[in-house]
């Protein structure tokens, strides 16, 4: 997994995921989440809109406490993306106080290539 760094707006609840090292060349919305890729098609920035509502739905029920007061206090965090067939797989792992981690995943559909299923015709 690769650290990502991370900024949190309060006030807006928004969280911003992202490699400093790596530049945007180009973003993806899907809803509450926006995706930076790089030239190369990497990602390198994950920005989560409403943050707090976004997250709970995301992790195990009644396992941690999302809450924007907790999303101030994050401490660090790490990122793993891959794609298979016509999914990126996004695996978060947001590292509160205490050493408290707290695992997010994403299936994102990305049209990468046609559908088998589609050729048939």
């Amino acid at each position: 997994m690769q650290r990502f760094e991370f900024d949190y707006d309060y006030e807006n609840d928004d969280l911003f995921l992202y490699d400093k090292d790596c530049k945007s060349s180009g973003s993806v919305e899907i809803g509450d989440v926006v995706l930076d890729f790089d030239k190369r098609k990497g990602l390198v920035g994950i920005e989560i809109t409403d943050a707090t509502s976004f997250i709970r739905l995301l992790i195990p029920q009644n396992q941690f406490r999302i809450t924007k007061k907790a999303l101030s206090n994050l401490s660090a965090c790490k990122v793993e993306s891959r794609t298979r067939d016509n999914f990126l797989f996004i695996k978060i792992i947001l590292l509160m106080s205490k050493n408290l981690e707290i695992p997010v995943n994403l299936s994102i559909p990305r049209i990468g290539r046609s559908s088998p299923a589609l050729s048939a015709h």
